[in-house]
């Protein structure tokens, strides 16, 4: 149940941070259908479309989950979702939190090539001083073929989507992440085996 929790909340953020668009790719229009991919990934989501794996504390290998059935200490989850030619597009890497006072989300979107168009980091979190439920901090980037920024969009709200100062919130959940440039590179660093 908490998995599937996890899916649909990461889905939800993911959905609304995006627009349904298209365009030719010329200039900004690059960065629309870059959109239109993710967004179109992002409809794939589900809890039959998706391979779940995880690392279990004190174990080298990632253990992959079938039928929900979550073994115990878990540090990170990972899902992954291919294209119908056995392509991988889409790696989410979720980090477990005992406490529940956080929920963070490292989101990598790659082409049918490997290479990342789009990263996006959620992260929801209690103490944070500037609101008495969670703060919900969404940074969403497009890369171009170069690996460079195309496009970012930041946000920092309430619950209720209404906007935080930054300056006003303390961080406590802010944890060194990578983002990998293709599924090779994430494959290599974090020990997913090739599915």
């Amino acid at each position: 149940m908490k998995g599937s929790y996890i899916i649909c909340f990461a889905l939800a953020i993911g959905l609304s941070a995006c627009k349904n668009s298209k365009k030719n790719v010329s200039g900004n229009d690059l960065t629309e259908q870059l959109k239109e991919q993710k967004y179109n990934t992002d409809r794939q989501i589900s809890d039959s479309s998706l391979i779940v794996l995880v690392k279990v504390k004190g174990e080298k290998n990632l253990v992959r989950v079938e039928n929900k059935r979550y073994p115990r200490n878990i540090e990170t989850t990972y899902n992954v979702l291919k294209d119908k030619k056995g392509r991988i597009i889409y790696l989410a890497e979720l980090p477990y939190s005992e406490t529940s006072e956080w929920f963070i989300a490292y989101k990598s979107y790659y082409d049918s090539t490997g290479n990342l168009y789009a990263f996006q980091r959620i992260n929801n979190f209690l103490n944070n001083g500037c609101t008495r439920g969670a703060a919900m901090e969404n940074m969403l980037k497009y890369y171009d073929s170069s690996f460079k920024v195309l496009d970012s969009v930041y946000t920092l709200t309430d619950t209720y989507k209404k906007p935080l100062d930054k300056g006003a919130c303390k961080f406590p959940y802010n944890f060194p992440y990578s983002i990998f440039k293709t599924i090779k590179e994430y494959k290599e660093s974090k020990g997913i085996p090739v599915l």
